[in-house]
């Protein structure tokens, strides 16, 4: 959609009302570039509604980019507008995008749940040159499911095993002429995980999720446009974990406002050529050089967590609307590596429950 130490506690299921914890799973038609994303997609996920349809819109300035984990390489051809500082906080590129989408879900049993999502983005940047370049592609198909292995969705307490599966239908970053527009990362990639809820007084829910993701190696060849050169390259093993809770604030007939909290983390291995560690394009050391401190990318892993807070207001049993709004990078105990540029990423969902 969607981790510096962020607490899962995948609940204990007992007899007494563990509220309910969810999880999503994307079924998508047609995804967003997984390549340059940071969760899955950006929608709120209920397990209360059967049925439903969601359209979101999200837009992505420099700072999303800057902390995506991509290649270092993929920074070269963008217009940079400012340099790390010795805070390491201010570097911008001229960089932006827009993704807009469509999801839908639906539980075919009580503990049986497939959803889909056919995302669209429409990226662009300034080249070195002062050229705008783009990019309006769909991405990655998604396949997904989740299965409820104890407790209820209706009652809001259970845990349940959820993955899925992307095909690569997307544009392959390897093969475009700017590889960070991508609308994919050009394979296959597929997650397994597991996700919890519970609720507490009629009043709170909280919801975990624990994922385990891992991508297909890819052939570059000499025809590709890539400044990588040619070989086999790895997309780096992730693990994504996500807390959320949420409290209705209001109840009034069919009328109810929930705000929520989430926090949410990615951890992320080696991404190698060839079998040889590269670095990620944001995480940078300042060396001493003859022409004084220099930022130089290092770190051959990756760590990125963030927060999201939002609201979601049900105006009637058939639409709610969802907005939201995610800081980041945001570490609460030690931030691990240097994150060179941050800020605040705007989310709008509009739900239809048709059934």
């Amino acid at each position: 959609m969607t981790l510096s130490l962020v607490r899962l506690s995948v609940s204990r299921i007992k007899t007494l009302p563990i509220p309910a914890l969810f999880f999503l799973i994307l079924f998508s038609l047609s995804a967003p570039a997984s390549a340059v994303s940071l969760d899955p997609y950006p929608v709120y996920d209920s397990f209360h509604d059967e049925s439903s349809i969601s359209f979101f819109r999200e837009e992505r300035p420099n700072y999303f980019w800057v902390n995506t984990g991509v290649p270092d390489a993929f920074f070269n051809q963008p217009h940079q507008i400012s340099a790390p500082s010795l805070q390491g906080n201010n570097v911008v590129y001229a960089v932006n995008g827009m993704e807009y989408g469509v999801r839908l879900s639906h539980w075919i049993t009580d503990q049986w749940r497939v959803t889909g999502t056919v995302p669209f983005e429409a990226n662009a940047l300034v080249d070195a040159s002062g050229n705008t370049q783009t990019v309006d592609h769909f991405g990655d198909m998604e396949i997904g499911s989740t299965f409820l292995v104890a407790g209820e969705r209706q009652k809001g307490n259970f845990i349940g095993v959820d993955g899925w599966y992307r095909f690569a239908t997307g544009t392959n970053p390897f093969a475009q002429a700017y590889p960070l527009l991508s609308s994919g990362k050009g394979a296959s990639s597929e997650a397994l995980g597991v996700v919890s809820g519970q609720r507490l007084w009629n009043l709170f829910s909280f919801y975990e999720g624990f994922h385990y993701e891992t991508t297909q190696p890819i052939q570059i060849s000499s025809s590709n446009t890539s400044t990588l050169g040619a070989g086999t390259f790895q997309w780096p093993d992730n693990v994504d974990v996500m807390g959320r809770i949420e409290m209705d604030v209001l109840q009034k007939a069919q009328r109810q406002v929930t705000l929520f909290y989430q926090y949410s983390g990615r951890l992320s291995g080696l991404m190698t050529l060839n079998g040889q560690p590269i670095s990620y394009g944001q995480s940078y050391v300042f060396q001493q050089q003859s022409s004084g401190l220099v930022p130089v990318a290092v770190g051959t892993t990756n760590q990125l967590f963030w927060s999201t807070v939002g609201a979601v207001v049900k105006i009637d049993k058939e639409f709610s609307a969802e907005v939201d709004v995610s800081q980041f990078p945001v570490y609460f105990i030690q931030q691990v590596q240097n994150q060179p540029n941050s800020g605040l990423l705007f989310s709008l969902s509009l739900i239809f429950r048709p059934f």
